[in-house]
């Protein structure tokens, strides 16, 4: 087994995750009136399917590398 072989199959899982579109949360600290950390606001955003990831997909797919 090549050292290599987990991070190539985190490669391909991030690139996938980048083409499919995901869900994400974001998260922001509110301060109170004195400046001090207080409330956190979190919000859900999503990022579309990427293009070039999935051109990346397809040309590994058709050259048989993938």
């Amino acid at each position: 087994m090549d050292k290599f072989d987990n991070v190539e199959d985190e490669i391909k899982q991030a690139i996938i995750k980048k083409a499919k579109g995901y869900e994400y949360e974001e998260k922001e600290v509110i301060a109170d009136k004195n400046g001090r950390p207080g409330k956190v606001k979190i919000t859900k955003k999503y990022m579309p399917p990427d293009l070039a990831a999935i051109k990346t997909i397809k040309r590994f797919i058709d050259t048989g590398r993938w």
